[in-house]
C-alpha cells in the first residue's frame, strides 16, 4: 500500500458537477505541460524501472498470539438452592396453569423434579358442574 500524501492533490480542472470537469482532456494536457515533458524525452513519457517484487511470506504470521488474548472463564457465583414447593401441592393435586402456552388449562400434579420443574399430566376436562358447586375440591 502506498504511503498517504500529507497534502491533497490540487487539480487544474475544477468540477462542474461530480465527475464532469470544466476542461476537456486535450485542454488539461496542454495546461499541465505534458507536451513539453514528452518533447524533452524524445516523444515518449519517461518511465521508471520496475521495482523488484518483494516475495510474500509463504505463511502469514498470526495476528494475535495466545499470550495476548487468553480467555479466562467467568467466575460462577451461583449456589444451587433446593426449590421449595407449597405444602398444599401434593401428588394428585389439580392445578390451573397461569402462564405459558397452556394458560388456564387444568392439570394434575405428579411430582417435582430435582431441578425444580413440576411434572404434570395432560389437560384434565372436569365438568363445569363440579367447578361451580364444589369449589372446595379445586
Amino acid at each position: 500500500m502506498a504511503a498517504k500524501r500529507k497534502t491533497p492533490i490540487k487539480t487544474r480542472n475544477p468540477n462542474l458537477i461530480r465527475g464532469v470537469g470544466k476542461y476537456s482532456r486535450s485542454k488539461v494536457y496542454h495546461k499541465r505541460g505534458l507536451w513539453a515533458i514528452k518533447a524533452k524525452n524524445g516523444g515518449v513519457f519517461p518511465r521508471h524501472d520496475p521495482q523488484p517484487k518483494v516475495t510474500a511470506a509463504v505463511e502469514k504470521p498470526p495476528k494475535f498470539y495466545p499470550a495476548d488474548d487468553v480467555k479466562r472463564p467467568l467466575l460462577n457465583k451461583r449456589k444451587p438452592k433446593p426449590t421449595k414447593l407449597r405444602a398444599s401441592i401434593t401428588p394428585g393435586t389439580v392445578l390451573i396453569l397461569l402462564a405459558g402456552r397452556f394458560m388456564g388449562k387444568i392439570v394434575v400434579f405428579l411430582k417435582q423434579l430435582t431441578f425444580g420443574l413440576l411434572l404434570v399430566t395432560g389437560i384434565v376436562f372436569i365438568s363445569l358442574y363440579f367447578c361451580l358447586y364444589f369449589p372446595a375440591l379445586f
